[in-house]
């Protein structure tokens, strides 16, 4: 089960769509204002964006405390999906997430659905109060980021 996930409709054929979110560069665009606010994506490795494709991430609130993300293409199924993990390594702790875009044709377009499909932290953190946290952040703080993304993809593609 995913731990969050949202979807919107994008009035634009899945071919249109899938290519956007596999050029990295577009990613910058789509990112929210918070957690999700990338400042810049290079490739790591050379080409078309493929399984095993690495491309390294910085956002506005990691970019304040120097953390580099790394992400790793793990699943692409043109014009159907495309997941990648990313793993944040900051000193004392290695957090590792797991994200999928999923299109599926409808109608006059596309729907475009963005999961956080698993999420790991080492160390592990207190139990006891760390699991209602993650609740809360998972639907409220990413969620919201989730959607704003989202929107913002669907606002360029549909320009």
């Amino acid at each position: 089960m995913a731990v969050v996930s949202r979807k919107t409709h994008v009035r634009s054929p899945v071919e249109q769509v899938f290519d956007y979110l596999t050029d990295l560069e577009k990613h910058v665009e789509g990112s929210g204002e918070l957690s999700f606010g990338l400042e810049k994506i290079p490739k790591v490795t050379p080409g078309p964006l493929k399984e095993g494709s690495v491309f390294k991430s910085q956002g506005k609130l990691s970019s304040k405390a120097g953390v580099e993300e790394t992400s790793t293409v793990t699943e692409i199924e043109p014009h159907r999906r495309l997941a990648w993990e990313t793993v944040s390594d900051a000193p004392g702790q290695m957090n590792t997430f797991s994200w999928a875009y999923t299109l599926e044709p409808r109608g006059d377009g596309t729907d475009l659905t963005y999961t956080l499909v698993e999420r790991k932290f080492s160390p592990k953190p207190i139990q006891m109060l760390f699991p209602l946290t993650l609740w809360l952040i998972d639907r409220k703080v990413f969620g919201k980021e989730m959607v704003a993304g989202l929107h913002k993809i669907r606002d360029a593609l549909e320009r």
